[in-house]
């Protein structure tokens, strides 16, 4: 009779793919197979659980490929008679002979005959288990299970070591690894001997530095990742490589990403617990001043709330800057996103009575794209909007930006110079320093609650005079902050913001789009609310405080404070545009 036969190779972490786990689990089964007369092998049946944990037992948990087999042979697919081949027992499970004895016979009532290549052992279908293939089996579990949590013992110890070490390197002011694992923009240098523990000076390259805060501050001026991406692969930035190894796809939308999240840029360390076969976590425990800073606190937050403010502007906006409204402009019916067409695009052949001739400028309009694209409502069985007016874009823009200067320059504070935003900087990096001691203090005082240990008791009331320190010195910061005046009068600001709109249609293209970029920045802030209607009319609100609707041709027809009362064209009182039909107190004519 001839079994067919499969072969289950495993390994606990993405590590180990790189390594030979995997090539020697399967040839020292295949060589076991080809040994048995009887047994019929094909490639097609190999099952490898990539990065799945058996002492976790996350291997035979929904999702791992063990668990698939285990459930076939539950459902009487095996029966006629089948092989499953691992190199160890503990390839099956770590978790003991708890796990592994029931396992082996449930498969072997299954038809299931389990053979362990490297013992040469096998456990035959429909047989009893014998009481020295039990003893065996016992013993290799458990030896297995001492094995994974004697390791798990030793990474974990060793992990804790190297935090407080760290912890210690940073309260000296020392930037010290004992891994070369580091960020990509910063160097090391071995500084120990090579019979001693690998020890690191780490260093901040310059030259990566550089492009990574050009990053932030792309980031801060309102470019997405996919924009800055565009821009450094098209002037040919090379893509930094690390240990060796370098992407082949120039900068990527993901690694901007994580680079602007990563908070290793202050110099930041956030260990993290890795449990085999789990997803990792945080310890809940950041070094401060571990590695070289390359952005300030100030620069990352600035960053953080320009990505939460382009968080409804749509990625196509990052590539061509061309509309200003976009994640703004809504539908006034369904509420859906305005989405731009361009109909003639500025130079352009366009054809007339006496031959072709070049647009003078760009035709696009703004259209509801539930509306222009059908979309179906299913719950009403109607579709989601009927409001197909264009709306022209390039009239309304103009209309809304010389609205938002006059607004903003009344009421937007007037920048910053140079000795504000070091104070600001000063403040937000003191106050990280401040979290993070508070959060050492309330784990101490837990700690002292539990324990009484004088040691705990001394180190709490340190931190606890630092800390009262260092607010007393972020309070004083505050107060120059509040008292030192701004050097820049309201006309030169206002003169600003003018040459920024004048930018906005310069020939050049490179200005043109940082310009744009800003003021797209600015007007998430200003504009609270934008809807277009079908009567061709939009509606504008800055600040919750002005309203102002215009017309197709950018033309203002209402304009006024939101706190004051508003009359309608008839005289109505408190009248809105959105319900023109409503019922409404009318003012007396004099």
């Amino acid at each position: 009779m001839t079994l067919p036969v499969t072969i289950y190779a495993r390994f606990s972490n993405q590590e180990q793919a790189q390594g030979s786990s995997k090539t020697r689990q399967l040839k020292l089964c295949r060589e076991f197979i080809a040994d048995k007369d009887g047994w019929e092998f094909s490639d097609d049946r190999v099952l490898i659980d990539e990065g799945l944990s058996a002492f976790s037992g996350a291997n035979r948990a929904p999702g791992g490929l063990l668990y698939q087999f285990e459930q076939q042979a539950a459902a009487g697919m095996y029966r006629g008679g089948h092989v499953l081949v691992v190199e160890h027992i503990d390839r099956i499970s770590r978790q003991g002979h708890d796990e592994v004895l029931p396992f082996v016979k449930k498969m072997t009532e299954a038809g299931v005959t389990v053979a362990v290549a490297s013992g040469r052992r096998i456990y035959h279908a429909y047989e009893r288990v014998t009481l020295g293939a039990v003893i065996e089996a016992v013993v290799a579990a458990e030896l297995a299970r001492e094995e994974s949590e004697n390791k798990s013992r030793r990474l974990k110890a060793a992990q804790n070591k190297r935090v407080a070490e760290a912890q210690e390197f940073a309260a000296e002011g020392q930037h010290l690894s004992r891994t070369a694992t580091v960020p990509a923009w910063i160097d090391i240098k071995r500084i120990s001997k090579r019979s001693e523990r690998p020890l690191y000076r780490m260093t901040l390259n310059e030259e990566r530095a550089q492009i990574l805060r050009e990053i932030f501050q792309l980031t801060i001026d309102g470019y997405g990742t996919p924009a800055i991406a565009k821009k450094l692969n098209e002037r040919g930035e090379p893509v930094w490589n690390h240990l060796g190894q370098q992407s082949n796809n120039g900068w990527t939308v993901g690694y901007l990403t994580k680079l602007v999240l990563n908070r290793a840029v202050m110099g930041e360390w956030h260990p993290m617990n890795r449990p085999r076969g789990a997803k990792e976590s945080s310890k809940g425990i950041a070094v401060l001043n571990h590695y070289p800073q390359a952005i300030d606190a100030a620069m990352f937050v600035k960053a953080q709330a320009a990505r939460q403010g382009r968080k409804n502007t749509s990625g196509a906006w990052q590539i061509t800057h061309n509309n200003l409204f976009s994640g703004i402009a809504k539908c006034g019916h369904c509420g859906g996103r305005m989405k731009q067409e361009v109909t003639v695009r500025k130079g352009q052949k366009r054809k007339h009575a006496n031959g072709y001739y070049p647009a003078g400028k760009t035709f696009s309009y703004l259209k509801c794209h539930n509306a222009l694209n059908k979309v179906w409502d299913e719950d009403n069985q109607s579709l989601r909007c009927e409001n197909r007016n264009w709306v022209r874009y390039e009239a309304l823009e103009h209309a809304v930006l010389s609205v938002a200067l006059k607004f903003v320059v009344v009421h937007h504070d007037v920048a910053a110079d140079g000795r504000q935003e070091s104070l600001r900087i000063d403040i937000a990096e003191r106050q990280r320093f401040i979290e993070e001691k508070q959060r050492q203090v309330d784990n101490l005082v837990g700690s002292f609650s539990k324990s009484g240990s004088p040691a705990t008791e001394r180190l709490m009331l340190q931190l606890e005079a630092e800390l009262r320190d260092d607010q007393a010195a972020v309070r004083e910061l505050e107060r120059g902050l509040a008292g030192h005046g701004d050097a820049t009068s309201l006309e030169e600001y206002e003169g600003r913001l003018s040459a920024l709109l004048e930018a906005i249609e310069s020939d050049d293209e490179e200005e043109r789009a940082a310009s744009r970029v800003r003021v797209k920045q600015s007007l998430g802030r200003v504009i609270t609310r934008m809807n277009s209607y079908d009567d061709r009319l939009t509606l504008v609100e800055f600040g919750n405080a002005l309203r102002v609707i215009f017309d197709n041709q950018g033309e203002e027809v209402f304009n006024a404070y939101i706190n004051q009362t508003i009359h309608g064209p008839n005289g109505e009182i408190d009248w809105h545009p959105d319900f023109p039909d409503a019922e409404y107190e009318y003012a007396e004519v004099p």
